[in-house]
């Protein structure tokens, strides 16, 4: 399977904050982000892909720059 867990930063912090789990789409609308689960569910957030790595299924947003 192709799921990822989904992070945030917050600016000025490292501190990294589980969003979402086995997430399978991810939309970008401008600094909205629309994530998708495995089941349907979804969540959107404020901020920015900062990184995705795809061998760890990771993805990492950023908060607040």
């Amino acid at each position: 399977m192709c799921e990822s867990n989904v992070f945030i930063e917050c600016a000025g912090t490292e501190t990294r904050e589980l969003v979402m789990e086995e997430v399978v789409r991810v939309v970008v609308e401008g600094d909205r982000i629309r994530l998708t689960g495995i089941l349907g569910e979804t969540r959107e957030v404020t901020g920015r892909i900062a990184e995705i790595d795809l061998i760890k299924h990771t993805i990492m947003l950023k908060q607040g720059e």
